[in-house]
């Protein structure tokens, strides 16, 4: 199974936005075959018990792809700073995981941990989606500045053209040499908004502004080989993703 790269996950809903502090901590759970509803259950116990006050975490499920079946289990937004402070229940929350949550999970990934990159995301202060696309780019060594210089200029053509859709971008932290940077895009109508011809399209208007602003030749460029964005990569993921709200702390 592939290693998961979420900001989701890296996106938080609306009450636990923050602008101030970047950073958000993911972990994805697998259920064993035919404990998923136990699984639910036993987390839902635990969430009550140490996750409905200052310690938060959202919930996702993935729906599509290698990972279809897993839950992403999401803090944030949280500062490098919040890293230092230690739970006085630290203990009794690791014990209590290890006791109902672990036998029920195949597999578990903690420990991976990305940046919100406001620059590379757009209308990211609409939070109210609870569906989304995820694309996650494996990215070159070396290439993760030309890569972000390209989606930056899409996103300056898309304010231009007044473009709707809802996307943010994240980088997973301290990548070593395998650097990966994730686009998220909110569904605010639902997966429906996938099928071809639901939205407008706004091809030939992006194609026209980016041509004024940047020229014929840095078109082609983009556009040639596949598209320049994924010369830069290696691989790219893609997958759908909901919102689990029932398995997530409370927003206030």
């Amino acid at each position: 199974m592939k290693k998961l790269l979420f900001l989701m996950m890296i996106i938080p809903l609306g009450g636990v936005f923050s602008q101030t502090k970047t950073l958000y901590s993911v972990g994805m759970m697998q259920p064993k075959i035919g404990q998923t509803l136990a699984f639910e259950s036993a987390w839902k116990t635990h969430l009550t018990k140490f996750h409905n006050g200052e310690s938060k975490r959202q919930v996702y499920e993935i729906i599509s792809g290698d990972n279809a079946g897993c839950y992403q289990l999401v803090e944030g937004p949280i500062g490098f700073a919040d890293m230092d402070m230690e739970s006085p229940d630290e203990k009794t929350h690791n014990l209590d995981i290890y006791t109902t949550i672990s036998p029920k999970i195949a597999m578990e990934k903690l420990g991976n941990t990305y940046r919100w990159i406001d620059t590379l995301s757009r209308n990211y202060s609409d939070l109210t989606a609870s569906k989304f696309m995820q694309t996650n780019y494996y990215v070159k060594p070396g290439m993760m500045p030309d890569l972000m210089k390209e989606i930056r200029r899409g996103v300056i053509i898309n304010d231009e053209i007044k473009n709707p859709a809802i996307s943010r971008a994240y980088v997973l932290t301290n990548a070593g040499s395998k650097p990966v940077l994730v686009i998220r895009t909110a569904l605010k109508e639902g997966f429906k908004q996938l099928e071809p011809g639901y939205l407008p399209s706004t091809t030939a208007a992006f194609k026209t502004a980016y041509i004024n602003k940047y020229g014929q030749a840095e078109w082609d460029k983009m556009r040639g080989s596949t598209t320049a964005v994924y010369n830069h990569v290696n691989e790219t993921e893609t997958m759908l993703v909901k919102h689990r709200p029932d398995l997530s702390s409370p927003i206030k």
